[in-house]
């Protein structure tokens, strides 16, 4: 920049010293310096250059680290979420079997654990919900039991789904029959088609029938059009989840991860 100025200086002074010799011989000493000055004075008065405003290449640089530091935080911060709401969930259906085996040896009843999924409520959002219930007769061959709730309906975090599938030839509930309860709440009949374990009045499993154990699976994810859905996790599309089997005789659950 200060080289172009010189060089513009230089060419005025050429061009105003060429111009003197020339007016002087053509209209005299006032008249040319009369137009050497009112010339030099334009191009003095010529609007300055001034350069536009721009990031520099250092500021260009600590914008891209910053935006991607806070990107890894995020990403670490949502997918240490998902992992506390699948443990949060998975420790609470396993509470929730404990009390219903419990209940069930206590009162003498077979006790119903319900997995109720979105639509098989009257409720609006896309959450699902542990009940416990209470049968007093068991049918026989029909699906379809009335019984009493015991508790409110409790959700499960969101971020976290049981889901179906069998593990290493161990049955699913989710992939069973589901039953349906007919109880009363807030003075309505209500009935509702769900996957459900229940307990034999020795703690022992009562349903799915059978002779074996079950396991359920619970892993990060949500609900698309009222299905579970995984969430799957890198190129391999792995599945982070956490896996609870029942017995059949002694139906308490334990971590087989």
């Amino acid at each position: 920049m200060a080289r172009s100025s010189r060089r513009v200086v230089c060419w005025v002074e050429i061009c105003r010293a060429r111009l003197l010799v020339f007016t002087t011989c053509w209209h005299g000493p006032c008249t040319a310096g009369h137009r050497i000055f009112s010339f030099v004075t334009r191009i003095r008065t010529f609007p300055p250059l001034h350069r536009k405003a721009a990031f520099s290449l250092i500021e260009l640089l600590t914008v891209i680290a910053v935006i991607s530091i806070l990107l890894a935080i995020g990403i670490k911060i949502l997918g240490g979420t998902s992992a506390q709401a699948r443990k949060t969930a998975t420790d609470a259906l396993a509470a929730t079997i404990e009390q219903a085996r419990s209940t069930a040896i206590t009162s003498r009843c077979t006790v119903i654990l319900a997995i109720a999924e979105p639509g098989d409520l009257p409720t609006t959002d896309d959450r699902c919900r542990l009940g416990l219930f209470k049968v007093t007769t068991w049918p026989n061959s029909s699906t379809t039991v009335d019984a009493t709730l015991l508790r409110r309906w409790q959700a499960i975090p969101t971020g976290a789904i049981p889901y179906g599938g069998a593990y290493e030839g161990i049955r699913n509930p989710y992939d069973l029959p589901e039953l349906t309860v007919r109880y009363v709440s807030g003075g309505k009949q209500i009935e509702a088609t769900v996957h459900a374990i229940a307990f034999t009045p020795r703690g022992g499993l009562q349903w799915p029938t059978g002779s074996d154990p079950v396991v359920l699976r619970i892993a990060e994810g949500g609900y698309r059009g009222g299905k579970s859905m995984p969430d799957l996790r890198g190129a391999s599309k792995g599945v982070s989840e956490n896996r609870l089997q029942i017995g059949r005789m002694v139906a308490r659950p334990w971590r087989i991860d």
